[in-house]
């Protein structure tokens, strides 16, 4: 009997942790992360015994996915699956984790270094064998490098995992691939299971009009953005259609842009991205932040949810002006800066009255209800068991009906909370 145990992401999006075992013997994780309380503390997923702990694969190299894998090396020597862009972001996320939220992690930077030299790094198509379990990755179209995994047991269950997942093509990635494989089981996400996005060039185009509405009244447009994938989104789009504006990158997304480049062959179109970062200046320190808000220009800054990052810096200087100008991109949590803005237009800890315009543009790199029933309806004729993860429970209960509606009552369909064990069939 193959199990799948919920240590995470079980009626919540983030700290996301499966752990599939074969047979009650060892088993493979399926992603290690954390996410964070309303204080700021980071929440790690449950317990699994390391030795235990045959491989974990991580998905993609976001904190929610990644973060708690280095954990596991404090007593344990377990092979991480992943591919290299996923390797080096999570480097720099956890490197910056361990920075801000260190008193509160029991791991160090030295488990991270075991991280490094107990990884096994597959591209997009490859299978790889651990120990009975075969793992195969393709492009979930999320962030550079993430992956749909696809997990054959040893008695030969197989299974596909999306993590979180992009149905749709962006100006630097691909849509997710979806392999044709058979699978029995496929554990899907929910970030977004009860909302169908709006069309993403209806959403791109109305952000560059407004970028240009403002420019052409002298006025400066601060795009807080995500460090990893929107930033880079955002600067592509703009150098297509605003291939004129002046435009310029902060914070760690310069790190992360720079590994952009160095990993093109997971890019969509890397000729075009190049080109995106040569139309893109990049500020170099506190001299250039402190005159380029002065004048008129897009500055794309971390951090996406404002709760740091040189976007504050670049807020406190425009947002009494009512022709400058600042666009969300980003999900804003409901303890976050940027949603506190966004309800009422001010951020009371920090004493900012914002203005200037303001605005939020739907540009999310996971799939709607309507892309996710799409994944659904491509496994439909072989699928035995679907576990709902990664979402609130109404997002999940409302994603649960369409799939329903999608295959019928002939499959198992699972929602399980955190703790829960899910016994999977074949």
């Amino acid at each position: 009997m193959v199990e799948a145990r919920i240590l995470g992401s079980g009626g919540e999006v983030g700290r996301t942790a499966i752990f599939i075992s074969d047979r009650g013997g060892k088993g493979v994780l399926l992603d290690y992360g954390i996410n964070f309380d309303e204080e700021g503390r980071p929440r790690f997923p449950g317990h699994v015994r390391p030795v235990d702990v045959e491989a974990i694969v991580v998905s993609h190299a976001h904190l929610d996915h990644i973060g708690a894998v280095p954990r596991l090396y404090i007593s344990g020597r377990p092979m991480t699956v992943l591919t290299k862009p996923t390797l080096e972001i999570g480097n720099i996320l956890i490197k910056d984790f361990l920075k801000i939220s260190g008193y509160y992690i029991d791991y160090e930077q030295g488990e991270v270094i075991e991280m490094n030299e107990h990884s096994i790094l597959i591209d997009y198509g490859e299978e790889v064998e651990v120990r009975g379990y075969t793992v195969l990755m393709t492009s979930a179209g999320h962030i550079l490098g993430s992956g749909l995994t696809y997990l054959e047991t040893p008695s030969g269950h197989k299974i596909m995992y999306t993590g979180d997942v992009n149905t749709v093509q962006t100006w630097t990635l691909t849509k997710a691939e979806l392999w044709p494989k058979k699978v029995d089981t496929l554990i899907i996400e929910s970030t977004y299971g009860g909302v169908k996005h709006p069309p993403r060039h209806f959403i791109e185009r109305r952000l560059v009009e407004s970028i240009e509405e403002v420019l052409d009244s002298n006025g400066t447009v601060l795009i807080p953005a995500f460090s990893v994938g929107r930033s880079q989104e955002v600067i592509a789009l703009l150098a297509a259609e605003l291939p004129h504006a002046t435009v310029y990158l902060d914070g760690m997304s310069k790190e992360v842009t720079e590994l952009y480049l160095r990993n093109k062959k997971f890019l969509r179109d890397p000729s075009m991205f190049r080109k995106a970062v040569e139309n893109t200046l990049f500020v170099r320190g506190w001299q250039d932040r402190r005159k380029i808000w002065r004048k008129p220009c897009v500055i794309v800054s971390s951090a996406g949810m404002l709760k740091g990052g040189p976007a504050l810096y670049y807020l406190k200087k425009i947002a009494g002006d009512p022709k400058n100008a600042v666009f969300l991109v980003s999900y804003q949590s409901p303890d976050s800066p940027g949603h506190e803005i966004f309800e009422s237009g001010c951020i009371s800890e920090l004493d900012i009255d914002v203005r200037a315009r303001l605005q939020w543009f739907d540009l999310s790199s996971h799939a709607g209800r309507d892309g996710l029933l799409e994944i659904v309806y491509h496994y439909r004729n072989y699928v035995r068991n679907i576990v709902i993860v990664h979402g609130e429970d109404e997002s999940r209960y409302r994603l649960a009906e369409g799939v329903r509606e999608v295959v019928g009552e002939d499959i198992e369909l699972y929602i399980p909370g955190n703790g829960e064990t899910v016994e999977l069939t074949s």
